[in-house]
């Protein structure tokens, strides 16, 4: 575990997170190790994670949402509702939010638990705040700025600056990353397209990073 990641306090959403983890790992049947090989977490860290005595970024939590094929805010408050209306209304509920002190964000689930489609959520950063993502499936992407300037990464290209007013459309597969350039505090807007119904999709454990050789602490 790196120094930046033993230095940052649990957030208020410490225990849901780590019994939902250890909930997840025993649905599929995994020990510590198949879900350290399949993700490039170290067993190690992920074992601190389900027993509530660490932290993690909002890009681990990223990746391993995406191999276990929830949302993120399922990763905290659990299984996902059903929408009970055509119209839902979009909230920053605080007992919705994730937030990373080591990346300087802080995400809102905009749906506060609710399967659509579409999955909005909205990004506060701080200045110099990054996340980078790394998704397992492919997915369109939407990122609207709201406030501040952004660099919009992909690895082998230059960053495309975006900033409030801009956004941009694309299809994610593998790594990407959001910074806030700007000065002062930046907000966007992301919205994720489900590529399929969630329950169609089965977990293999054999599935690894993309980063081949590459293993979190």
């Amino acid at each position: 575990m790196s120094p930046s990641e033993e230095a940052q306090l649990p957030t208020p959403h410490t225990p849901e997170l780590a019994a939902r983890l250890r909930q997840l790992r025993a649905e599929h049947g995994l020990s510590l190790s198949q879900l350290a090989r399949a993700t490039g977490i170290s067993s190690s860290f992920l074992s601190l994670i389900e027993q509530a005595q660490s932290d993690i970024t909002i890009g681990r939590l990223v990746r391993l949402a995406e191999f276990y094929d929830v949302e993120l805010g399922d990763l905290v408050n659990g299984p996902p509702t059903t929408p009970s209306d055509h119209v839902r209304i979009l909230r920053t509920a605080p007992d919705h939010m994730l937030r990373s002190p080591t990346e300087g964000v802080d995400v809102y689930d905009l749906t506060c638990g609710a399967r659509w489609a579409l999955v909005p959520a909205l990004s506060t950063f701080r200045p110099g705040g990054s996340i980078e993502i790394n998704d397992e499936h492919e997915h369109e992407r939407m990122i609207y700025i709201l406030e501040g300037t952004f660099e919009l990464g992909f690895p082998g290209e230059g960053p495309t600056r975006l900033r409030s007013g801009e956004g941009a459309a694309f299809h994610s597969a593998g790594r990407y990353r959001i910074t806030n350039v700007g000065k002062g505090q930046g907000r966007v807007l992301g919205v994720r397209v489900h590529p399929e119904p969630q329950q169609n999709r089965t977990v293999d454990p054999s599935r690894r990073p993309r980063e081949h050789g590459i293993t979190d602490s």
